[in-house]
């Protein structure tokens, strides 16, 4: 039944065998396939992050040079506050440091740490 010759021997081995090394890449790849990873179009980005909503970064105010109106707005600064920080450094002088700030009348440590981020003594 396998009276083969030796070329046909030696082809049949060579055949076989690439057929068994090309089954074993298959097997590997299949066990080790990770596939695609789908994302769902119905995940949404939240508003505040969308395109069109990027923050603004906001310009901090110059303490020695603001009028009254720029300085009420900072949080917790009326119109009388800022009427008083307008005064204070016209009498006073500039402020050198921001914490200097903390001289005018009604202006302590809590209303400072609200606004210590939004303003400059360039």
């Amino acid at each position: 039944m396998f009276n083969l010759e030796r070329l046909e021997r030696g082809l049949l081995i060579f055949l076989l065998g690439t057929l068994l090394v090309g089954a074993g890449i298959i097997a590997y790849k299949k066990s080790f396939s990770t596939g695609y990873l789908r994302i769902e179009p119905s995940v949404l980005l939240p508003e505040t992050f969308s395109a069109g909503n990027v923050p603004k970064k906001h310009k901090k105010i110059n303490i020695n040079e603001a009028s009254s109106g720029e300085l009420t707005g900072l949080k917790g600064v009326g119109p009388t506050l800022a009427a008083r920080i307008v005064e204070y450094r016209s009498t006073k002088g500039m402020f050198l440091f921001k914490e200097d700030l903390k001289k005018v009348p009604r202006i302590g440590e809590k209303l400072f740490s609200k606004i210590k981020d939004d303003i400059s003594v360039e």
